[in-house]
Order: structure tokens, then C-alpha cells, then sequence
């Protein structure tokens, strides 16, 4: 096991956000329990200096987990705010991330996987 020097924020759907991807024209999952993602911050000093990075970071979160659902971005949801991420989405903050894989991570801009 090791360290890694980053906080991770996760996601898990609720039911405002179930029902917008249960009105586009896709596939469902069987169940959400594995749905939402997962977002590595820097260390911050305090809980709430890492409240307010997730806070800044909203836009490109929603963004990110609308785009998993449909590229059709007049299809999003309009606002794209911290108070827009925590209506469709629990957050779980952890302060500190352990890495268990036996592979090197892989790190990568989104746009070059796609």
C-alpha cells in the first residue's frame, strides 16, 4: 500500500441527478451504486480551504460527470455551481488517499484517452 499526497472527493448520485439521466435516451445502469466519480485534490491545511478548492472546481466536476451521460450540452442541467453539485451528488471528502493497485499510475489529460 501506498501514499499518495492527495485528498479525494467522492460522488454518489442522488436522486436529482438520477432522474435528469433518466430523461435523456440512454442506457441505464442495473444499479447507481457504482455511478459517480471520483476527484484527487492537493493537501490543504484545513477542511475548509478544501471545501472551497471543491467549491472552485465545481463547474469542471458537473461538467465532467454530465459529459459521462451525453455530449449534447444543451441536455445539461444549466447551473454549474457548488450548490448545483451538492443537490445531484452526495460528497464524501477524504482527507487522505491510499493507492492499492499493483499497476503505475496512469496520468493523463481527459482528452487525450478519448
Amino acid at each position: 500500500m501506498k501514499f499518495i499526497n492527495r485528498c479525494v472527493i467522492t460522488l454518489k448520485p442522488k436522486t436529482a441527478f438520477i432522474d435528469w439521466v433518466t430523461s435523456l435516451d440512454v442506457e441505464l445502469p442495473e444499479t447507481w451504486d457504482f455511478e459517480g466519480g471520483a476527484y484527487l485534490f492537493d493537501e490543504h491545511e484545513s477542511e475548509e480551504s478544501l471545501v472551497d478548492c471543491v467549491s472552485e472546481e465545481a463547474h469542471a466536476i458537473l461538467e465532467n460527470e454530465f459529459s459521462v451521460w451525453t455530449e449534447d450540452e444543451d441536455k445539461w442541467p444549466g447551473s454549474r455551481d457548488f450548490a448545483t453539485l451538492k443537490q445531484l451528488f452526495t460528497l464524501h471528502i477524504a482527507v487522505a488517499g491510499f493507492d492499492l493497485g499493483k499497476e503505475p499510475l496512469l496520468r493523463a489529460d481527459v482528452a487525450d484517452l478519448l
